[in-house]
């Protein structure tokens, strides 16, 4: 999970995705490109921590780290395939 601070004075924060660490690096390489990639999108504070804690998740529980890296499709996929599972309540807290 992850929290974010804005200067406004505004707070989210968001749950982490439910997986099996492999290892762990490589998982905030993956949350700052999902999450400025969701900024630089133009997309809500809590859909940039989700994009962010999807990444890092899917990394840690990858055996590489830049090879691994996913793609925005593949993210969506991720984040769909969790809340069909889990809930939304998975992610956003």
């Amino acid at each position: 999970g992850s929290a974010a601070y804005t200067m406004d004075g505004r707070s989210y924060s968001i749950k982490p995705f439910p997986v099996t660490a492999i290892k762990s690096f490589g998982g905030g390489d993956g949350y700052a490109s999902a999450f400025i990639y969701g900024l630089l999108e133009g997309m809500e504070m809590m859909d940039c921590l989700e994009l962010g804690s999807a990444s890092a998740s899917m990394l840690v529980a990858s055996h590489a780290c830049s090879a691994d890296m996913p793609g925005a499709e593949a993210l969506y996929t991720f984040i769909r395939q969790c809340k069909d599972e889990y809930g939304e309540m998975v992610a956003r807290a």
